[in-house]
């Protein structure tokens, strides 16, 4: 019995039990707690003790706690000699119960060892310890001892998982809950001159090739990470400032709190306060302050400083300064008389200098033909979002100085839809007075005619402009001539919806505010669907003239005709919008479309200068009115039984609808995209998805 006893007493074999003495000995990370909780005890994991363990929040179970005499701390007595071992197993169970028991670093009594320093040192087995202790050996050699749980593996997998990715979830506490993170205040804010020029160049000269091509490629923008401690002194450097201080910091995560977004509209509204007050340094003449009379007989504005792009001449700088401030104003800012007012600034400056007039052949010869033609443009741009008839002749003859290379198209559409806006005007004006109206035919066809013809270049493909996206080796110049053809497109598109819009729809109001040219609608019915069941159906034949309400106004175009021109029209600057460039940043090609501002971030590069948001609503208007018009339409022949409200009919009116909101959901993203700078753009968005709803 001796020999069968022995190996099962024998809990100091070193096989068995790890000598805590040795230095190798692993030692537990974090003490052992005094009590687990009923959930971890009976899944044997781990417990963290506190008053909900981090196992049950990542479980969801409940998690409640029992007192137990099993945990606490570990009590050690100094090692004895074991005594020999005699008698039977009862015989020895029996003794040991009566013995001195040493406790070991694992909390199992070892039989017959005894303290040395008398009987407050001992320890006594009682009948409950005894079970415990055999317990604990019999769990020791069972099959699979020492394996680890499948639910405590899974357990801390989850709780792992939720630590890496749960950012917005509640994070598991843990016994030491570090602070969260304060998100910095960064913006985009450069360190020199040369980094604001190449951040232009990333971000703005896609849109609006104010400058010359880069002298340096490739361009990558480099804002700073911390403070911003550089301001510079020319203006065109300030407007470009703020045009950028508007697009999230790449290392914001959450660009659209409220917070970020006033911090960016405080910075860039500072920035464009000092770009005016640099130009009125720029324009002031040195004599104004010594010697008046002279200054007024031949007084020149004279400046000294280096220039910002080292194209263009120092006395233009005011002139292109004034026209970002001009898209500020509008996108920013919704300031449409200010908007008007820089864009006038910006005219007499340029004018005064004889840009329009300017047919030299030097170093500065392209900086001067994009700083006339660009202030054009940003005039006539201020009548078309006004709804106003232009400042300026748009043909006027004094006009002389040469297109920039490839900019003839985008010049032709914008006079284009200006002269639309002004038919428009002209229209309303002539409805109003219930005068007789004969040049509205005339007028209208010449301008239908007239963007056909310009359609056409604008469809031929170049093969010198690459597809998109951009790739590393793609210059800006070129990425911008091929968004100048597109927004050429946009332009011209938009103005045969405004060349037909009151022949087809009457010019009936949808939109709570006024957007262009397109009317609001009253209050009453500014919560309330537009009725288009009232609105006549469109004619089957798109030869049979249209009379309007107004007996004196007779259309060369059918109400079919112009709805399917529109239809069209809308369709085409929907998928042209989705077709522009991103900016590329970085100067990689891009993992995703759209890209987003960092690797770690899911908010899109907003795309910049959004100069035909104006576009995107009349088509929005367009495809709002026809899905309108075509359940009112189909309503009508359904109620009079004249058979044409089937079931095939109800099916191609759900399947037309359905794409006219698929369409308008990719207009609503497209002016999301520029809302993420641009504040005044997400009224327009914010219009345009209210007014999805009515196609339900």
């Amino acid at each position: 019995m001796n020999e069968y006893h022995r190996p099962l007493l024998r809990m100091d074999n070193p096989k068995t039990i790890p000598d805590t003495t040795r230095p190798g000995h692993r030692k537990f990370s974090k003490p052992p707690v005094k009590v687990a909780c009923l959930a971890c005890r009976t899944l044997r994991i781990r417990c963290d003790g506190l008053e909900r363990c981090g196992n049950c929040v990542a479980r969801e179970t409940p998690c409640s706690y029992v007192p137990s005499k099993r945990g606490g701390p570990r009590i050690r007595k100094r090692k004895r000699p074991l005594t020999p071992v005699s008698g039977s197993m009862d015989t020895s169970l029996n003794s040991m119960s009566n013995d001195e028991v040493e406790v070991d670093g694992l909390g199992f009594g070892l039989p017959g060892s005894s303290s040395e320093s008398g009987p407050s040192s001992q320890i006594s087995l009682s009948q409950e310890e005894d079970e415990v202790w055999l317990d604990q050996l019999f769990t020791l050699g069972a099959p699979g001892a020492g394996l680890r749980s499948i639910e405590s593996s899974v357990s801390e997998i989850e709780q792992i998982f939720d630590e890496i990715f749960a950012e917005d979830s509640v994070r598991i506490p843990s016994e030491v809950e570090e602070e969260p993170a304060v998100e910095p205040d960064l913006l985009q804010t450069y360190a020199s001159d040369d980094d604001i020029l190449d951040a232009y160049y990333v971000f703005i000269h896609l849109y609006c090739p104010l400058l010359p091509p880069p002298e340096r490629l490739p361009v990558r923008n480099k804002p700073v990470y911390g403070p911003a401690t550089y301001r510079p002194s020319s203006p065109l450097a300030l407007a470009v400032c703020a045009i950028l201080a508007l697009i999230p910091h790449p290392e914001v995560r959450q660009p659209s709190k409220p917070e970020c977004v006033k911090l960016r509209r405080e910075m860039a509204h500072s920035y464009a306060q000092s770009a005016l007050e640099a130009v009125e340094a720029d324009l002031e003449l040195l004599d104004s302050a010594s010697d008046p009379s002279r200054a007024l007989s031949e007084g020149v504005a004279q400046c000294t400083r280096e220039p910002f792009h080292v194209n263009v001449p120092v006395g233009l700088e005011a002139v292109l300064a004034l026209v970002l401030l001009s898209s500020y104003e509008y996108a920013q800012r919704g300031n449409i008389q200010k908007m008007c007012n820089r864009a006038g600034q910006a005219l007499t400056a340029a004018m005064s200098v004889s840009l329009h007039e300017t047919v030299e052949e030097d170093g500065f010869a392209e900086a001067r033909r994009r700083a006339w033609w660009m202030t054009y443009m940003t005039v006539c741009q201020g009548s078309i979002v006004s709804g106003m008839p232009p400042v300026i002749n748009l043909y006027d003859p004094r006009f002389v100085t040469p297109y920039p290379k490839g900019w003839k198209l985008l010049i032709e559409a914008q006079q284009t839809i200006l002269e639309a806006t002004t038919f428009v005007h002209d229209l309303n004006l002539t409805i109003k007075s219930q005068y007789n109206a004969p040049w509205i035919s005339k007028r209208m066809m010449d301008l239908d005619s007239q963007i056909t013809y310009l359609l056409h270049p604008c469809r031929a493909s170049s093969p010198s402009i690459p597809r998109f996206p951009p790739t590393p080796t793609d210059s800006p110049e070129i990425i911008a001539l091929q968004s100048m053809k597109y927004i050429a497109e946009i332009k011209l598109h938009s103005a045969r919806i405004k060349t037909h819009r009151f022949c087809a729809f009457q010019d009936a109001a949808i939109f709570r505010r006024r957007h262009c040219d397109l009317h609001a609608t009253t209050p009453s019915s500014a919560t309330s669907a537009p009725t288009c069941c009232s609105m006549p159906a469109p004619q089957p034949s798109s030869q049979t003239p249209n009379q309007s309400r107004n007996s004196r106004i007779s259309f060369p175009f059918s109400s079919h005709a112009s709805s399917k021109i529109c239809l069209h029209a809308a369709l085409n600057i929907t998928n042209l919008l989705d077709n522009l460039p991103y900016p590329n940043p970085t100067n990689e090609i891009p993992l995703t479309r759209p890209p987003y501002l960092a690797r770690h971030s899911r908010v899109e590069i907003p795309r910049t200068m959004p100069s035909f948001a104006c576009c995107a609503m009349q088509a929005s208007y367009a495809m709002m009115m026809l899905g309108m018009k075509a359940r009112g339409s189909v309503s009508s022949n359904s109620s009079g039984g004249t058979g044409g409200g089937g079931s095939g009919s109800g099916r191609s009116l759900d399947g037309f609808v359905e794409e006219l909101r698929q369409s308008l959901r990719g207009v609503w993203k497209v002016l999301g995209n520029y809302a993420t700078a641009f504040e005044a753009v997400g009224g327009m968005r914010d219009e345009i998805g209210l007014s999805m709803g009515w196609l339900e």
